[in-house]
Formats: C-alpha cells, structure tokens, sequence
C-alpha cells in the first residue's frame, strides 16, 4: 500500500522538476525570443522606410496630375456655360476650398454668378421664437411647426420664380430671409437678379467638422429636390473629405437620384470641371449624374 508520504514526496517532486524546467528553459527561450524580436523590428523598419518612400514618389505624380488637370480642365469647360446665370447657396461651414472652386469654374465657363448666399444654422432652429418668425415668412398659420422641408420649399419657389423688382422686397421670402439672418450674402447682392426659371442653382453641403452646424441630410438636400420639383437645373456638391456619417452629397443622391448633379469632390479642379460639365449636360438634355470620387460616381460627364 502506497503511503501518504509518498504522495506528498512525489507531488514536491513534481513542482520542483516544473521549476527546474521554467528556470533553465528561460535561459534558454529568452535570448532566441528576443532575437525573433529584434528581427521582424528590423524587418518593420524596412517596409516602413520603403513605404514612405512609395509614399514621397506617388505624392510626386499626384502634384503633378493635379498640375497638369488645373492646366487642361479649362480648355474643356471653356464657354460652356457662356450667359449662364447662376446662385449658389451653401451650408453655413462649408469650406472655402468649395465655395472657390465652385465660384471660379463656374465663372470660368462664361457662367455669370449673380449671388453666393448662406443658410444659417438658425434656419433649421426648434426655438419658439424662430418657429414663429420662419411661420410668418414662409406663409404658414400662426403655431405652425415649421421644418426644414417648409424653409426649403418657400426658398425653392422663391427661386424659380421671375426675378422681382426692388419693390416688391417687403414680402420677398428671400429679402426676409436674409433680413432675419437666416441666410446671409455678400452685400450689394442684387436681389432683383436672384430667381427665375432659367438660373442656375448650385447647392453645397457639407463641412470639416464631424458635427456640422447644419445637418447635411437636412435643409440642403431638401432645398435640392424642392428645386428639381420645379425644373430648374440644379447640383449638388462637397468637398471630397467628408468626416460625417453621411454626407451631404449622399443624401442628396439617395433622395433625390439623378434629376440633379452631384458633386463629392469639388474641392478638386477635377470636381469644378465635372460641375461645369454636368450642368451643361443637364441643360441640353435633362439628364443629370453623379460625378466624383466616391464608389458609383463618375470622373466626369461624357463630352458631348
């Protein structure tokens, strides 16, 4: 019969032999362990030094592509747009980068750029005192909740209308849009110029800050298809880096599709040329398009 001591002598024996075994095989696992390690850091350093090298050459034809595109783009949108009349109205945010790009090409193209006007974060205000003012201006009932839906549509057919006279500023809803700071222009602009069913609307979204002051799925993307509603030609763009969740531009896409051109990169001269292009192509046949960089979009318009 096996005594109890045995027991206990064969289990001390077992903890020390996994002792002896830990302590002699670290002195021999360690060394190599580190030597593994020291190997693949040597081989990270590597790759990484030839990726930033990758990185330094394709930055290189990247300025050069960019160059040669701010140099070319031009002589195809030359004149396209010649006596065109245009109004771009853009969130409040977005970047300058955008508002620039859309301002030179359109004007590059022979396009006239009768107003550049902002939405103001207050036009898509809750406050009781703004439901009020945004109920009086856009016609509706005293206690009236007004949305974004209701700004964009008086402002949709405010701009598809002729074009009014300075005397008829009292009840303008774009005089008293401006005039309340809901939406804000550059002064001098000539409101008497600002509407009608021939102009150009451009509409730009979006912005650099992950929360925007305006909601790119909100008032723009509504202004857009209440625009489209009434046949006027219209697009839609932003800037190619968008760090929401849902871009402006891809709201309008969803809601609105291809009555319109959008634009998702038109901090870009590629984007400016694909802007000019598509409203040209819009104008001649009633097709708009998706343009840009994002999955589905095109480069450019088909040159006619």
């Amino acid at each position: 019969m096996i005594s109890f001591r045995y027991h206990i002598v064969t289990i001390v024996a077992v903890f020390l032999a996994l002792a002896l075994g830990l302590l002699g095989g670290s002195t021999f696992v360690q060394p190599a362990l580190q030597r593994e390690l020291e190997r693949r850091t040597d081989s990270y350093r590597e790759q990484l030094s030839e990726l930033r090298t990758q990185i330094a050459d394709l930055s290189t034809r990247s300025d050069g592509m960019a160059g040669f595109a701010d140099s070319a783009l031009p002589y195809l949108t030359n004149d396209r747009l010649l006596g065109a009349r245009a109004v771009v109205v853009a969130h409040d945010g977005v970047e300058g980068s955008v508002v620039d790009e859309t301002q030179r090409s359109l004007a590059d193209a022979g396009a006239d750029v009768v107003a550049t006007i902002t939405a103001q974060p207050s036009i898509a205000s809750i406050d009781p005192d703004d439901q009020a003012q945004l109920a009086e201006i856009v016609g509706l009932a005293p206690g009236t909740e007004v949305g974004v839906d209701d700004v964009a549509d008086a402002l949709a057919e405010r701009l598809s209308a002729p074009r009014v006279s300075p005397s008829d500023a009292e009840g303008d809803v774009l005089a008293n849009l401006l005039s309340a700071g809901y939406l804000t222009a550059s002064d001098g602009t000539p409101l008497e110029d600002v509407g009608g069913p021939a102009q150009v609307i451009v509409v730009l979204g979006g912005g650099p800050l992950e929360q925007p002051t305006l909601d790119p799925a909100g008032f723009g993307p509504a202004l857009v298809g209440s625009l489209a509603d009434r046949g006027l030609d219209v697009a839609a763009g932003e800037s190619s880096i968008t760090p929401t969740d849902v871009s402006f531009v891809e709201a309008v896409r969803d809601t609105v599709g291809d009555n319109v051109v959008t634009i998702d990169d038109l901090d870009l001269s590629m984007g400016g040329a694909a802007l000019v292009l598509g409203i040209d192509q819009l104008r001649r046949t009633n097709v708009g398009g998706s343009y840009g960089l994002d999955d589905g979009a095109e480069p450019l318009p088909s040159l006619p």
